[in-house]
This record gives C-alpha cells, sequence and structure tokens, in this order.
C-alpha cells in the first residue's frame, strides 16, 4: 500500500469513526431541533392535523376518544398522547413542540444506533420525511416511525429482548394503519424465524422460550386489539368499500409509488405538498413503472441471503401496495412507509443469520450487498434535497390559512358569535386555532361541532342559499359565516349579507377562507 493509500484509509478510518463520538448524535439532534423548529414556527397547521388536536380536546375520556376514532381509520395512540396535553393547554402549537421531539428522538436513535456511515446518518436526519412529513407536519406517523426505529434497534439481541420488542410493536399497531401492515409483517417474519432456530435456542433453556411466546402474545394482541379499532361502524361515510375487481391502469400507478417513495423531492411551487417533481422529466414519466419494479427487485436481489429481513420486506411492501390498490390510495405521507420498510430491511439486515449459496451465486450475493452504501446514499441525498426544499417552500407560502382567519376572528371579538361553517374538514383547521373550546354549526352534518364526524349523515352538495337561510334560522343578532368558498355578490347582498374579510392563496389550496356577517338587529 502506498503513502496516498494509506492516508485515504487513515481520513476513511477518521470519517467512520466520527459517528461512533457521542457528540455525534447529539450534535445531530440539536442541528435537526434548531431546522425543524425554524420550519415548525412557519409551518400553519392544516385540517389533518388540526382533526387530531380537536378530537383529543373535545373528547371527554379515552373511552369517548376511541368511539369516536372510529370513523378515522387510524389507531388512537397519537390521540390519546395528545389528550394530556390539552388538558394543559388549548393551544395546538404544543402539539407541534410534542412531534418535533418525537422525531428529533428518532433522529438521535438512528444517529447512535444504525449501522449506516455518517453522510447517510446526516442526509437522514434531513430528508423529506423525517424533516418535514414526519417532523414539522404534525399526524400519527412520526409516532410509529420512531417505534419502528425502537425494533431495529432492539432487533440485533431480539430473543434476549423480545418482550420489550412486543412492546414496541405493540404500540406501534396502535399508530397507523400502515405501521400496523409493518408490525403484521414483522411478527410473522419473526415468527418464521424463530420456528426455524427453535433447536438453537434450546441451550437457553426454557425460560427464554416462556419470554418468546409471551412476547409473541403481545405482539398479537396489539395487531388484534388495532385491526378491532379500525374496524368502522355501521354508519362510516369516508372510504367506505374495497377495490377487488382487475385494473391494470390502477395497479400500474400503485406500483409507480415506489419511485415516489425513494425520491420524494417537491416541485419548486405553491401548491408543493404531494407535487413530484422527479415526475416532470420525460424519461421518468415513460420508465417510472420499470424503475419502481427494479427497485423492488434490486432490494430483494441484496436481501437473498438474509431471510428474515428478505421476508419482512417483500411482504411489507406487498402489503402496502395491496392496501394502496384495494383501500386507499393515500398520499406522499402513506407511501413513506414504503420507504420505511426498506430502510427497516437494510438496518436490520446486519443483525440477521447469513444463508450461503452455491459460489456463483454468493458473488452476486456479494456484489449486490455492497452496492447498498452508494444506492442508498444516492436516495438519501434526494430525500435530504426533498426535506430542506420542503421547509423553504412552507416558509415561503402559507401552507394553511386557517391560523390567519382564526387569529383574524380572536382579534374582533368575533369567536363569541354564533358560527357557521362549510365544508366542514377545511372550516374546522379554523376552529382548532380558536383555542378555546368552540363549536360551530357544520351545514355538512347539520350538527354543532368542532371535530369532523365522518359519517354518513355529511351530505354533499350543500348550497349557499342553505348556508344563509340556516343563518337566518338562527334568529341572532350577528350570525359569523365562514366559507372556503366566495358567496355570489348579488346573493350575498339580497340578503344583507355583509363580507368581511377573505384569506386566500394557500398551498392546501382549499383551506383559503372568506368571512361573511350576518346582522338582523338595527
Amino acid at each position: 500500500m502506498n503513502q496516498g493509500q494509506s492516508r485515504a484509509l487513515t481520513t476513511f478510518n477518521h470519517y467512520r469513526k466520527i459517528g461512533q463520538t457521542p457528540a455525534f448524535p447529539l450534535v445531530l439532534t440539536a442541528v435537526f431541533l434548531v431546522v425543524g423548529g425554524l420550519g415548525a414556527i412557519h409551518h400553519e397547521m392544516w385540517r389533518d392535523e388540526i382533526q387530531a388536536w380537536l378530537l383529543a380536546r373535545d373528547s371527554t375520556g379515552p373511552i369517548d376518544l376511541l368511539s369516536h376514532m372510529k370513523y378515522e381509520g387510524h389507531p388512537p395512540l397519537w390521540h390519546l398522547l395528545l389528550m394530556p396535553l390539552t388538558r394543559i393547554t388549548h393551544a395546538p402549537a404544543s402539539m407541534q413542540i410534542l412531534h418535533l421531539l418525537i422525531a428529533a428522538t428518532t433522529v438521535f436513535l438512528f444517529a447512535k444506533y444504525s449501522p449506516f456511515t455518517p453522510l447517510q446518518k446526516i442526509l437522514f436526519s434531513f430528508g423529506y420525511f423525517v424533516l418535514y412529513e414526519y417532523g414539522i407536519v404534525c399526524r400519527n406517523y412520526g409516532i410509529g416511525f420512531l417505534l419502528i426505529c425502537i425494533f431495529c434497534i432492539l432487533f440485533r439481541n431480539r430473543y434476549q429482548r423480545i418482550i420489550l420488542i412486543s412492546i414496541s410493536l405493540f404500540l406501534t399497531s396502535h399508530t397507523s394503519v400502515h405501521a400496523l401492515i409493518l408490525t403484521i409483517c414483522i411478527t410473522i417474519g419473526l415468527g418464521f424465524e424463530y420456528i426455524f432456530k427453535r433447536k438453537q435456542l434450546i441451550d437457553s433453556g426454557n425460560t427464554i422460550h416462556r419470554k418468546i411466546w409471551i412476547g409473541f402474545s403481545i405482539m398479537w394482541i396489539g395487531i388484534l386489539t388495532a385491526i378491532l379499532q379500525l374496524n368502522p361502524p355501521p354508519d362510516t361515510g369516508f372510504a367506505v368499500g374495497w377495490k377487488t375487481n382487475f385494473d391494470l391502469s390502477h395497479l400500474k400507478n400503485v406500483i409507480k409509488i415506489i419511485t415516489r417513495a425513494y425520491f420524494p423531492i417537491p416541485k419548486n411551487q405553491m401548491h408543493f405538498w404531494g407535487s413530484r417533481w422527479i415526475e416532470q422529466f420525460p424519461i421518468i414519466q415513460n420508465w417510472n413503472l420499470g424503475i419502481s419494479i427494479a427497485i423492488f427487485i434490486w432490494t430483494i436481489a441484496l436481501l437473498l441471503r438474509k431471510p428474515t429481513a428478505l421476508f419482512i420486506y417483500t411482504s411489507a411492501m406487498l402489503g402496502l401496495l395491496v392496501f394502496f390498490y384495494t383501500k386507499y390510495f393515500g398520499g406522499i405521507r402513506h407511501h413513506g412507509f414504503l420507504f420505511i420498510a426498506f430502510l427497516m430491511a437494510a438496518w436490520i439486515s446486519n443483525d440477521c443469520d447469513q444463508t450461503l449459496f452455491l459460489k456463483p451465486l454468493n458473488i452476486l450475493c456479494n456484489w449486490l450487498e455492497k452496492s447498498l452504501p452508494p444506492i442508498l446514499t444516492l436516495i438519501l441525498v434526494a430525500h435530504a434535497s426533498g426535506g430542506i426544499r420542503a421547509v423553504r417552500l412552507d416558509k415561503e407560502h402559507v401552507f394553511s390559512h386557517g391560523k390567519q382567519t382564526a387569529q383574524y376572528i380572536i382579534g374582533r371579538s368575533m369567536n363569541f358569535m354564533p358560527i357557521i361553517g362549510d365544508m366542514d374538514y377545511a372550516v374546522s383547521t379554523v376552529v382548532g386555532y380558536l383555542e378555546n373550546p368552540q363549536q360551530i354549526h357544520y351545514m355538512r352534518g347539520h350538527r354543532p361541532g368542532s371535530f369532523v364526524r365522518w359519517d354518513n349523515k355529511r351530505h354533499n352538495g350543500i348550497s349557499d342559499e342553505q348556508v344563509i337561510q340556516k343563518a337566518k334560522n338562527l334568529e341572532k343578532d350577528q350570525v359569523l359565516i365562514i366559507l372556503n368558498r366566495g358567496l355570489p355578490d348579488l346573493l350575498a347582498k339580497q340578503n344583507g349579507i355583509k363580507k368581511i374579510s377573505q384569506f386566500t392563496n394557500s398551498t392546501i389550496g382549499d383551506e383559503g377562507f372568506y368571512l361573511y356577517l350576518l346582522e338582523t338587529s338595527p
């Protein structure tokens, strides 16, 4: 080895050791908190974020919350975490602090315990999903990501720590339907591995076997209780039914989700959220399906010698794609679980037993496994560019006008008036930012409320005339009307309705608001 090669090797070893120093995860987490905190300050939460806050705030207790959650299509762990917070403060910004701390914990654990390089850990920390989708945007997916990270850490000593693993998976199954799918696949994969390795564990004594059986029991209890919670009531009105017929065009679109999950870079525009910058190139448009299939096959091939990781990855990917096909196509926040499945498999594969094949196949597997670090780095570069771009665009543009509208209403003491709102799911954002427990009359369900109840009593096709008539029927001196559309000027004038203000042009297009006042007193 010449002097240049020796110097390069020394530099590389110093670089690898950076990620093993106690300061590295702390510094990286601190920087993440600064960047994420600045992003959260400039992020106006939208209806899906506020819906969770309102459910936790306005449910009388855990049992009442669980009954409301039957209409949500997600298990309740995130909402249960929010409930104590809503008893301390009515400011939804506190939810952003909690959520960012959860994301920062994920970053710290990943930086400290994952087997990846320091550069990969840095890129991961500022990636689209970690920083923006599961960090700044407050949803139930962030806590699921953290728990999956904890599972990966515990996986190395899985038989000795089976109880801790089972508890983490129990909680994971109650975070989201997508995390539940991953939990099912992990549980089955661990079960198969245990069956094949059971004889090797005989020397460990009966105690470890009892712990393993207890652990699997906890996992399946978590899965079954989550499924029971997800079972919708008869009067549900959201994502009703399943798509079971074969539709080739729909199937292709579902498979293309893989590319979007691996390269989540939004377009440089106001309506950036959910947009796909990479798909604006003709070559990607033409080869998107092939790229998605190639990514899937490549990952399967590099995991060939790690059967446990291979099974968990393959079953998780297929399970998620089947869900996207049959039930709910979803958005980028849901599709991110495809990438989580890949990252999880890459992590735990380091701690899986290796199966040896014939020499030619082993040579191929060696080459494929060596291809993981550079390709993973490339993917994480795309994630980091997407994450930083999303934070910048969120700062430059108003994400939702719910916060601004609520501040306007509070500033003019109009939050004490009777309020009518439509569309309900958009106007609920305003209600959440009014902070004090507040109910308004939602036209879609013809009932007062704060959070949206996704049942079949909600009516579509509510006309402007119906909104005005309801305001008149309240027989109050003043009625505030909040709409996410404008009333025709002639209609407003004929009914003595005054337009107070409007807040338009937001990233979430239907969360611009128009405020009207109906006055019946002289």
